[in-house]
Order: structure tokens, then sequence, then C-alpha cells
């Protein structure tokens, strides 16, 4: 995983910030993402000052907008990879635990069945 410390990752993002003259409250109400609400200033405080762990991807995103840096600068700073990043959101098909969701809405299990086999390179009859 990381090798940054949540004090480096606090200190960069905060060098970051201040670089572009934005307040805690500007970085805040620029983190908004769709339905996401914003990133609290408190917290964006809390993370500067590496009194919380360096956050998950998702939230990495939000910071990254509030910052008005790519998404691949902040998952740099924070030690991360766009790999990194795909891992988070893989699904093994051949968990049977798995929920996998297509627009929203498990996937039937006779359809995961179905990908299971194509992907193992089976045709249906066998």
């Amino acid at each position: 995983m990381s090798s940054v410390t949540p004090q480096e990752f606090g200190n960069k993002i905060k060098q970051i910030r201040n670089q572009k003259n934005f307040s805690l409250r500007q970085v805040s109400n620029q983190s908004k993402i769709g339905d996401k609400p914003a990133i609290s200033a408190s917290y964006w405080s809390l993370v500067e000052r590496g009194q919380r762990n360096i956050p998950k991807v998702p939230t990495l995103k939000r910071m990254a907008k509030g910052l008005r840096i790519s998404n691949e600068e902040i998952l740099n700073f924070a030690g991360l990879s766009a790999n990194d990043q795909d891992k988070e959101n893989a699904v093994d098909l051949d968990d049977e635990n798995a929920v996998l969701t297509f627009q929203g809405k498990p996937v039937p299990p006779e359809d995961l069945a179905l990908m299971r086999r194509l992907l193992r390179g089976k045709d249906d009859d066998e």
C-alpha cells in the first residue's frame, strides 16, 4: 500500500492549498462531486494536520476537485496509483458472496453463472 504518512500527505495538500491561495472553506465548497456532499473544512484541517489517515480513493478524488488538481496528482501524493484505484472497485466473479450490480440493480444469479461460464471459456451446452 502507501509508504506516505498521514503527516506527509497532510503537509503536501496544505502546501498546494496555500500555493493556490485557497481557504479551507473554499476547498471545502469546491470538493462537491455529483450527489456526494462537500468535504467539511474541519475534516480538511484534520487531514492537513495529519490527524486523520490518508482518505480512501473516492474522498481523494473530491479533495483533488477541491484543490483543482488532477486525480492522478492526489493519488500520487497519497502514495497510490491508478492500479490501486482499480483494485478498490474490483469484484471477483468467483466470490459467491459478491454482489454485482448493473444500472443500480443486482445482477441475477443465473446471469452471474452465465458470465462465469463465458469467462472460463465454456459454452452453455456443457
